[in-house]
């Protein structure tokens, strides 16, 4: 008879039993899910990296241009040049281009050179996956930015310096 009694399920032994079994599978759970926001975070920065160099290359190319001879009126001038574009100056300091893993566009900013023949400094970032930008820095295109920037909350980026040559 008391052997009976030790064996009988209680409902608070199953509930206790099915807390057991939830608390272990959030814990199990918990780095698989931060490392798939890990592996998209790493995803994004590769990506701004690629875009930082892509908006260096088309930098280096209207400087290119910038530094072309100019030819005598009434003369022809190479058909690779176009005469559209006044060198550095008439390409915009700031903008998008490609997308981040949550669809977003990625948003870049050359920074102002305070001598002339230094390094391209470009900020690229994405404003992550709540499509927000939340770094101070960042938020205005009109403020300056001095030194490193800030990335805040779920904002992504890098900085990239490289020589105009």
């Amino acid at each position: 008879m008391k052997n009976e009694k030790n064996q009988e399920f209680k409902s608070s032994g199953v509930l206790t039993l099915l807390g057991l079994v939830g608390f272990s599978a959030t814990i199990i759970a918990s780095p698989w899910n931060q490392s798939v926001q890990d592996s998209e975070t790493k995803a994004a920065l590769q990506k701004a990296e690629v875009v930082g160099y892509q908006v260096v290359q088309i930098y280096r190319e209207a400087t290119k241009v910038s530094a072309a001879p100019k030819v005598a009126s009434g003369g022809r001038s190479p058909a690779s040049i176009s005469p559209k574009v006044d060198g550095i100056e008439g390409i915009r300091s700031t903008g998008t281009m490609g997308t981040d893993p949550w669809g977003q566009p990625y948003h870049y900013r050359v920074l102002p050179n305070a001598e002339k023949n230094s390094n391209i400094r470009i900020v690229v970032w994405s404003s992550g996956p709540n499509s927000k930008v939340e770094s101070k820095d960042l938020e205005n295109e009109e403020s300056k930015i001095s030194g490193q920037p800030n990335f805040s909350g779920d904002d992504v980026g890098v900085v990239l310096s490289m020589s105009q040559n």
